[in-house]
């Protein structure tokens, strides 16, 4: 585990990132290998290249970058912090996916998969976290909503899930909108 310089950082990476990784990395990743198992390479590199710059947001933060956590937003720099050799070798790791073909696929994904294992472990977990598409996956996001939902409101951060999440049932039964 890198060594993160404060509770904010720590938690946004404990909390925000992993939730990014579970919601959009893990898939991003399955759906490359399944491209390139079917010899779908065009959609792998693009697929490669949004799952890099994923991975350079949650290598932003983990470097010092402020906490940004509307990746949505045009100001969203995923480069923040990141010094230019890991920014290079993780676009140009995406960007080799444009040449991929039956003969180099396999290990090209081997290196890809290494890169995104790389970024994982910035998260500051004991090992790779449960797959989202999987039966446990479901029960481990709740673990982490569970676990950092206190501390992110104890440090005036935003929620951890998105409110119509966590909206709890009609008391009495009524159907909800």
């Amino acid at each position: 585990m890198s060594e993160v310089p404060d509770t904010r950082r720590s938690a946004a990476l404990g909390g925000y990132c992993v939730m990014r990784f579970m919601r959009r990395i893990q898939g991003g990743v399955e759906d490359i290998e399944g491209m390139v198992a079917q010899g779908q390479y065009g959609a792998a590199a693009s697929m490669a290249r949004s799952v890099a710059l994923l991975c350079l947001s949650i290598r932003s933060l983990a470097h010092g970058a402020p906490i940004d956590l509307d990746e949505e937003s045009v100001s969203f720099d995923v480069f923040a912090c990141v010094p230019a050799d890991e920014s290079a070798a993780a676009l140009t790791l995406a960007r080799e996916a444009l040449d991929i073909d039956r003969d180099s696929a396999a290990a090209w994904l081997q290196r890809f998969i290494a890169f995104v294992a790389e970024t994982e472990r910035l998260l500051g977990y004991d090992g790779p976290l449960p797959l989202l598409r999987s039966p446990e996956g479901a029960f481990a996001m709740i673990r982490v909503a569970r676990r950092w939902s206190p501390v992110l409101a104890q440090l005036g951060l935003p929620p951890l899930l998105p409110e119509r999440w966590a909206v709890p049932a009609a008391a009495d039964g009524a159907k909800r909108a």
